[in-house]
């Protein structure tokens, strides 16, 4: 157990170690992320800094995975690669949508077959058990690319991304260290590690950023990581002091913030005709933004948000996976609709001080 806590160290101490290398090559090839009204930054920042967590983790996982023997390892870092390689293409030469999707879909399959680690049971929410093949290969696939997508997307702020993975992967991490499950540990901690290394750097005002190299790269093994949770918990005796009760509540709760905002600009896309794969100015930290919320603020706030939402599932005992779900949603609904109905008041106030201004 110490020594898979010590990979968390040694991960961080490489990434902090290549990271000013990388940084000063991307700048002299001029592999940054472009300025336009979209962005938050004004300057040049180099972008495919994921690499350098993509190199931290890969290294750790495999020097530590040679020390305790687990081999089962291999596959899970080659399907990683899948999607690392498909996220530096992207930062490089700017893949199509289709051609991502492609890759995170044949990933996603290639975890199932190589792994078997699939969503084969709701395990009792809404009174669904076990899941037959075709829908447990389906939803699978829907939640890895979903996931994998919704980290990307949050990717838009100094700092965002990585405080909201490693909050994750922290509580991972110690989870499964907890029930002896010490392959997904080493992987949730060495990825803890290379972000928390990364974040130096990525801190406002940041000097690199994650790209879709690191965000694509994060999202899935997050996601992997969350199904992986579910099938473990699964298996867990029914009086185990560490088995979750309300399971899938709790997944959702320590993703909240990347599933609220994709989903919300995802629909608020679509209501107003547009694809929802469209980038604009609708996430909830342009939101934040144009309050004049600082990005420091904005990605304490957020962070916040996030961990409050899962202590509130954690200390809800006794309440059933369904009702937790159903709060979950209704909470997420009334968050933004509250977000409308502040903006638009704080609008209409603006208007008013404008008015009387000009009357006097």
């Amino acid at each position: 157990m110490m020594n898979i806590i010590l990979s968390t160290l040694f991960a961080f101490g490489v990434t902090i170690t290549i990271l000013p290398t990388l940084i000063s090559f991307l700048i002299n090839k001029k592999i940054g992320d472009r300025i336009d009204e979209r962005r938050m930054h004004t300057a040049f920042i180099p972008t495919a800094g994921g690499l350098g967590v993509y190199v931290a983790f890969l290294i750790t996982l495999f020097l530590f995975s040679f020390f305790f023997g687990e081999k089962d390892l291999l596959p899970i870092a080659i399907l990683i690669s899948i999607v690392f390689l498909a996220g530096l293409l992207d930062d490089l030469f700017n893949l199509t949508v289709v051609i991502k999707f492609l890759a995170m879909i044949f990933a996603s399959i290639a975890v199932m077959t190589l792994t078997d680690v699939k969503i084969s049971s709701l395990y009792g929410l809404f009174g669904i058990g076990e899941l037959g093949g075709f829908l447990s290969y389906l939803l699978t696939i829907l939640v890895i690319v979903f996931l994998t997508n919704a980290f990307n997307l949050i990717d838009g702020v100094d700092g965002l991304l990585s405080v909201i993975a490693s909050f994750t992967l922290m509580v991972f991490g110690v989870w499964f260290l907890l029930i002896g499950e010490f392959s997904y540990a080493l992987i949730s901690l060495a990825l803890l590690g290379s972000i928390a290394g990364f974040l130096v750097y990525n801190w406002f005002p940041a000097k690199i950023f994650m790209g879709d190299t690191g965000s694509l790269t994060i999202g899935f093994i997050i996601a992997f990581l969350s199904i992986a949770f579910l099938n473990t918990n699964g298996n867990l005796p029914i009086d185990s002091v560490y088995k979750i009760n309300a399971p899938i509540s709790l997944a959702i709760s320590l993703l909240i913030f990347p599933i609220f905002d994709t989903f919300r600009v995802f629909i608020l896309r679509i209501l107003n005709k547009q694809s929802p794969f469209k980038a604009d100015k609708r996430h909830v930290h342009h939101y934040l933004f144009s309050l004049n919320f600082g990005v420091r603020k904005i990605v304490i706030v957020l962070l916040s948000f996030n961990v409050l939402s899962f202590f509130a599932v954690i200390f809800s005992k006794g309440v059933s996976d369904s009702l937790l779900f159903i709060f979950l949603f209704g909470f997420l609904i009334f968050c933004s609709f509250a977000m409308r109905w502040y903006k638009n008041s704080r609008r209409l106030n603006l208007r008013k001080k404008v008015f009387y201004k000009q009357s006097a």
